[in-house]
């Protein structure tokens, strides 16, 4: 008869062992080794793969031998119109990355304000180039878009659980709706469970300059300060309005900003936002008017990460001339790079800023912005869709040259002042 002592106690502490190491080993890890095995190898070309460019001619600045015939915007609508399976048509004509390409890019995910009314193929080139599972996406349409825009672009954000489609009234170039939707996106964004780190304000027509991997160097280096450009308020904008009727000291600024978390959620919060909005409205340009006032008034309306504009524009207007201080905000404004004079532009001007051409690639390469605002498809599309072959070839090779480390050095918030002054004399950041 076999003896049966100390074998039970033997399989008992075996079979304990097994499932411990099950629990709290094996299970928590399968997971990820499933969406590691679910996630096919990219073998499959889309429309950008199939473009067929001398990218390199591009990046010299100089047109290539075979240039791109006119871009059919109607044949991708065609495409996804009459699909079975939209999401899947979606997702063959353009590459969205299904997983997060690094662990540090998944701990800090990233939100972006996108107002967009046109042209949805380069909307969705747009959308793909950044697009990352981790970040959060508002897209904020004009009910007075073409119908088949919003109608595809409405369905098509139900591919993507972290893209969220926002029906906004009527928006018309320099409308108040402009920077109520921009808003409207930021509160709806700070209201999300996600823990982004950043907001960053997108048009339709925007190029990255950047890949996730940099801006998410680029905003640990900036360490929660907001970055938005910084000028003097034309009293001309307020079209007979008085300025001390104003919530705060009026600063102008461009549409395209980086706020922290913390700050959006406390603008988001606070009903200054909506002061300033009423009081902006029927003024010109009220976007321009809206971020630098309220991260610009540090003393006057504490939002985390804001400066003091005022302060800052002091010291640089009595510094002496050999400074050579520019007007624009180039030296530390980084989160757009636009052009707005026509000495400066490779392509053509149009409502007082560039398009950006071929001849323009070679400077945005050596861009310190995160973002290049504008590409139109029809004038020189080889400009567009060599930047984001670029940006998709660094994302999958991050470029191990890369540092973030200058963007440490843009004026950052002090506990005891609005910034550093000693910092804005860095000769780097003349763009």
């Amino acid at each position: 008869m076999v003896r049966l002592k100390g074998v039970i106690p033997s399989v008992l502490t075996y079979c304990t062992l097994v499932i411990f190491l099950y629990l709290f080993v094996v299970k928590p890890l399968l997971p990820k080794l499933q969406d590691h095995l679910a996630s096919p190898v990219v073998d499959q070309k889309d429309l950008l793969d199939e473009m067929d460019i001398d990218c390199e001619y591009v990046k010299n600045g100089t047109k290539p031998p075979n240039l791109l015939k006119f871009m059919e915007m109607r044949s991708v609508e065609d495409q996804l119109l009459y699909s079975k399976d939209r999401c899947q048509s979606l997702k063959t004509l353009y590459r969205f990355n299904p997983k997060s390409l690094s662990l540090e890019e998944s701990n800090f995910p990233l939100a972006y304000g996108m107002l967009v009314y046109k042209d949805l193929p380069q909307v969705l080139f747009m959308l793909s180039s950044i697009y990352h599972p981790q970040n959060e996406y508002c897209m904020a349409v004009g009910e007075n878009a073409p119908e088949l825009f919003q109608h595809l672009l409405k369905e098509l954000a139900t591919c993507f659980p972290n893209v969220h489609f926002m029906k906004r009234p009527p928006i018309s170039w320099g409308s108040h709706e402009i920077i109520n939707s921009a808003y409207e996106c930021l509160q709806f964004l700070s209201h999300l469970k996600t823990d982004w780190k950043y907001f960053q304000y997108l048009s339709g027509v925007d190029v990255p300059l950047k890949t996730n991997l940099e801006m998410v160097r680029i905003f640990k280096a900036m360490n929660g300060t907001a970055n938005v450009e910084v000028k003097n308020y034309q009293s001309g904008r307020l079209r007979g309005k008085n300025h001390t009727e104003s919530p705060l000291p009026l600063f102008k600024s461009s549409l395209s900003a980086l706020i922290p978390r913390e700050a959006s959620n406390e603008l988001a919060s606070s009903l200054m936002p909506r002061e300033l909005l009423e009081f902006l409205e029927d003024t010109g340009i009220a976007d321009e008017g809206f971020w630098g006032t309220l991260l610009g008034n540090r003393k006057k309306f504490g939002i985390p990460g804001s400066l003091d504009f005022q302060e800052w524009i002091d010291y640089r207007e009595n510094q002496s001339s050999s400074l050579k201080w520019p007007t624009d905000g180039w030296r530390y404004y980084i989160s757009r790079d636009q052009v707005w004079t026509k000495s400066a532009c490779r392509n053509y001007m149009t409502s007082g800023s560039c398009v950006f051409g071929i001849g323009d690639v070679p400077r945005l390469l050596t861009s310190k912005a995160l973002v290049a605002h504008k590409f139109y498809l029809k004038s020189e599309p080889e400009a567009y869709f060599c930047l984001l072959k670029e940006i998709r070839h660094r994302s999958s090779n991050p470029d191990p040259k890369f540092s973030a480390s200058m963007y440490s050095e843009l004026p950052q918030v002090e506990l005891s002042r609005g910034f550093n002054m000693s910092q804005l004399t860095h000769q780097n950041w003349i763009l």
